[in-house]
């Protein structure tokens, strides 16, 4: 069998996987753009981070963030998903026995936020890459019609898909959780595919 067909097929097979999981089971967008629970604390007294955060994990096991707001770090944030009520009410009451809070004295405050849609994080990036993708196949169109419809255009244009594809289906596989430099890193493959693509068929041009 082809080598191309067999690597093709594998590409297709993991992203089939990836687009199913995606769909059944979604990103996982982590604390930064998933749903959480943000706990707001306003300390009455000079704080060691290491200390609250020591006094969390005693209170909670899960995927938390915990940070100074400002300069005066005399405000902490702490950014927690799937956090019950029991375990808010049990952080609380650490904070108060360690820093002595006085029993009327509220000291905390409790947002809930919710995810940030898929398509939200995305939307900027969907018309440039639409309209760069069309241009590029416009381009091997013309530069590199003489190796045929097929070997200049179809072929590297379902390549470009295939390649940035595996990149989105890998993510959803292994939930990798999504950040501020997923999306970037993405579009950093999409244009090293485009000009590893175009290096390609730039050798094969010259070999007709």
């Amino acid at each position: 069998m082809n080598k191309k067909l067999i690597i093709c097929i594998i590409g297709i097979v993991i992203i089939t996987v990836g687009a199913v999981m995606a769909n059944t089971m979604g990103f996982n967008k982590g604390i930064e753009y998933g749903d959480y629970t943000r706990i707001i604390v306003y300390m009455n007294k000079k704080s060691n981070l290491d200390d609250v955060n020591r006094l969390v994990t005693e209170a909670f096991d899960g995927k938390y963030e915990i940070a100074y707001i400002d300069e005066f770090k005399d405000t902490i944030s702490i950014k927690a998903q799937g956090i019950s009520e029991e375990q808010i009410t049990e952080i609380k009451n650490k904070l108060k026995e360690k820093y002595e809070f006085d029993d009327n004295e509220e000291f905390l405050v409790i947002l809930d936020t919710a995810s940030v849609g898929t398509y939200d994080l995305i939307k900027d990036y969907i018309k440039p890459v639409a309209i760069s993708f069309i241009i590029i196949l416009v381009y091997f169109g013309f530069a590199y019609r003489k190796l045929g419809i097929i070997k200049g255009l179809v072929e590297p244009g379902l390549g470009l898909i295939i390649l940035n594809c595996l990149y989105v289906s890998i993510i959803a596989i292994f939930r990798i959780p999504l950040n501020v430099f997923i999306i970037p890193l993405g579009v950093f493959i999409y244009i090293m595919s485009i000009l590893g693509v175009t290096m390609y068929l730039n050798s094969k041009n010259k070999a007709e």
